[in-house]
């Protein structure tokens, strides 16, 4: 891995946690987007599994945003941007590589997929996922270029996005009023199918199903996470589903992978600035990807978040929904809903593709 890369990702390392102690020198079990660890025997299999994901940072050096005299580099606004991109990059690993959440990334990959899925978020004016993207869509929508993004209008724009035409079509659907309505999802991934219920052959077809990235923005207190949710978000890091969270205030935004049985989040950080590589000219990759993992006391996390899940195919979105069912409890962080319990002033704002961008703070707190 690039060594400047490297030694950023330490040195973030050492301040970022409370506690300081690699994980090799730890005893204890941990998951990591759905899978489980024990230190100190796995170290080197969960420090390869997080290299494996994508690492999305402040960059500079970039195509001016929104024009010449636009910003090159988005350090000190960009970190919620780019969790979103990590968090939404990880869905499209999971759905178009053939190993799905076993992908394991070395140098050098010849994997034309990896490739493109990466190229579709580098910093280019026309890459699918871009900050050009998702800044001008925020733009467009009333958000000024180099402003903040919080997770609800990060899960929105990448929402907005996610509806174009892509060769790589993901369907990406927004809860909102911390509600799963199951009738929506159902129809934004089986749009021509209706009226139909479940069967065992259709979830066996993910033909009939267009893979699904669920975004759940949620506000867990007021100042602090209410300790009573904390059991909840382990139980989502530990699902097969989970695409982690991604969460924090101005400046200070994170994408949560995973936890530590001792109570500490595990999070990549995009806090770091590195020169734009383009990766349709190169195919040194190595600064999209860090093999340092960050530690957060759970008390340390911003109640403002947003969870994210991906479902490939109908069974595994079944599958979700059964276990979040039976594992919640009876005051859960969401609810879940075959149809919406809500006025019609929701379906006309989601029909007319509305985005409330100024709503980071208008959650409802559960």
């Amino acid at each position: 891995m690039n060594s400047a890369a490297l030694s950023l990702a330490a040195s973030m390392f050492e301040v970022a946690g409370s506690d300081n102690d690699a994980l090799a020198d730890t005893d204890t079990e941990l998951y990591i987007l759905g899978i489980k660890y024990k230190t100190p025997n796995d170290a080197d299999a969960i420090l390869h599994d997080v290299a494996s994901r994508f690492w999305f940072t402040y960059r500079t050096g970039f195509v001016p945003i929104g024009g010449p005299s636009g910003p090159v580099k988005d350090t000190g606004w960009g970190c919620m941007m780019r969790c979103g991109q990590m968090m939404m990059a990880e869905g499209y690993l999971r759905f178009f590589l053939p190993a799905g959440r076993n992908f394991r990334w070395r140098p050098n990959l010849t994997d034309s997929v990896y490739w493109e899925i990466l190229n579709m978020f580098i910093d280019k004016r026309h890459s699918s996922y871009s900050i050009h993207q998702i800044v001008q869509m925020g733009h467009s929508e009333g958000k000024e270029i180099g402003q903040w993004f919080g997770p609800n209008t990060i899960a929105q724009v990448l929402k907005r996005i996610a509806s174009n035409e892509f060769d790589k079509q993901v369907n990406v659907h927004v809860a909102m009023d911390n509600t799963l309505v199951l009738d929506e999802i159902r129809k934004l991934c089986q749009p021509n199918v209706k009226g139909r219920k479940s069967s065992k052959k259709s979830n066996d077809n993910p033909q009939t199903w267009k893979p699904l990235v669920i975004i759940i923005p949620l506000r867990l207190g007021l100042s602090d996470v209410n300790t009573e949710y904390i059991d909840q978000l382990k139980l989502c890091f530990r699902l097969p589903q989970t695409l982690g969270c991604i969460g924090g205030k101005p400046n200070h935004a994170h994408y949560f992978i995973g936890y530590l049985e001792s109570d500490e989040l595990l999070y990549l950080d995009p806090h770091v600035t590195q020169s734009y590589v383009d990766t349709t000219t190169t195919t040194d990759d190595t600064t999209y990807h860090c093999d340092r993992v960050n530690r957060m006391k759970f008390s340390s996390l911003d109640p403002s978040l947003a969870l994210a899940f991906a479902c490939k195919t109908e069974a595994d979105f079944n599958d979700l929904i059964a276990k979040l069912k039976e594992n919640l409890p009876l005051r859960p962080m969401f609810e879940i809903c075959e149809a919406n319990p809500f006025n019609l002033q929701n379906k006309k704002a989601e029909h007319h593709g509305v985005l409330t961008l100024s709503s980071d703070d208008d959650f409802e707190v559960v």
